[in-house]
């Protein structure tokens, strides 16, 4: 359901709110059988993860790991440079869905525990930071690194002490 007391962000047509002591609410914002958050009947919310990735070996945007939940967890980073993939903010201006027309405000959580230093590359033609399309952002072992979207092909990162 809607809620009065808050304006609609610019690509989400509305906001979920479960009722009290009801069922949970989630919405799904990526395609079909893909719930990227979910709320409990407390409020609380919870968004999607995944753990135990493996990098792509040898490294590379194109064949990097696809990142496709919100929170992810690399694992297995066996050589310096191993890659992961962040998804596409825009897909050629047309909406992801019908409540998203891109990525504006999409934010990703990626953790490297594995033991190497691994790359993560932005979509083609998109760009981390200042870095330039197609450059990677270097993430440590050890580190966390929080992208967000704050516009069409550009990305933010915030780098974990």
């Amino acid at each position: 359901m809607a809620n009065p007391n808050q304006p609609n962000p610019p690509n989400v047509q509305q906001y979920i709110t479960p009722a009290p002591g009801g069922p949970a609410a989630s919405i799904n914002s990526a395609g079909p059988g893909t719930t990227l958050w979910a709320l409990d009947s407390t409020g609380l919310c919870y968004y999607t993860a995944t753990n135990s990735l493996v990098a792509h070996a040898g490294g590379g945007q194109a064949l990097g790991t696809p990142i496709l939940t919100n929170i992810v967890r690399f694992t297995t980073v066996a050589t310096i440079a191993d890659s992961g993939t962040l998804p596409a903010t825009s897909v050629a201006g047309t909406a992801i869905n019908a409540n998203i027309t891109s990525g504006l405000g999409l934010e990703i959580t990626v953790a490297n525990a594995g033991a190497n230093s691994m790359n993560v590359f932005p979509a083609t033609g998109e760009q981390i930071n200042a870095l330039g399309a197609n450059a990677a952002f270097a993430l440590a072992a050890g580190k966390t690194a929080i992208f967000t979207c704050t516009s069409s092909g550009q990305w933010h990162a915030v780098l974990s002490a």
